[in-house]
């Protein structure tokens, strides 16, 4: 079985690179960089296979992976009714976890209900722990929960395991709220 040369995506995605250093004199949004767009599967694997692995990442080093015009930023119009769902991950598990979610994404394996919700994807890269987010377009309970209950599958990740769950939109200090949300009871 022979895949066609240039499998067409469903879209066009863009890579995008921002590496974690405190520069307060500097936007963030001048701090993020375009690596690269694709809209095949072709161009896709040219450009992933050398991306580095989140777990070769040794300094503070950000990789998203976004639809195509919309930049990696909660200020987007995209993104700033939304919000993003985290997980915190021990570096061996770290290049599987991403490889699965970027799959998930471009292949549009997430649930056809709510796969026009995800926005983008970030890895963010720690010395210990990495940290997988998937952006959301709208932030309500609805989405959240496909979204989780696609994300769990997908990765495999136990219902004791608590997503780190927050709307953009809120002021830090409400932030407390979401992340508590522990209505896995559904999902067994």
């Amino acid at each position: 079985y022979k895949m066609s040369q240039s499998k067409k995506l469903s879209q066009k995605f863009v890579f995008w690179y921002h590496i974690n250093e405190i520069m307060a004199d500097k936007e963030y949004e001048s701090q993020i960089k375009k690596l690269a767009e694709f809209e095949t599967l072709e161009d896709f694997w040219a450009i992933f296979q050398y991306l580095k692995k989140p777990d070769d990442c040794k300094q503070a080093i950000e990789f998203q992976l976004f639809k195509d015009q919309i930049k990696p930023m909660w200020e987007d119009e995209q993104n700033k009714n939304g919000g993003r769902i985290a997980i915190k991950l021990r570096k061996e598990f770290s290049n599987l976890a991403w490889e699965e979610s970027v799959f998930a994404f471009i292949g549009g394996y997430f649930d056809k209900e709510i796969k026009d919700e995800i926005n983008g994807l970030v890895i963010n890269c720690k010395k210990d722990y990495n940290t997988l987010q998937i952006w959301i377009k709208n932030y309500t309970n609805e989405v959240i929960s496909g979204i989780e209950k696609n994300l769990r599958e997908i990765l495999s990740i136990p219902n004791e395991v608590i997503l780190d769950i927050k709307p953009f939109n809120q002021p830090q200090k409400e932030y407390n709220n979401y992340n508590n949300y522990n209505n896995y009871n559904n999902y067994n």
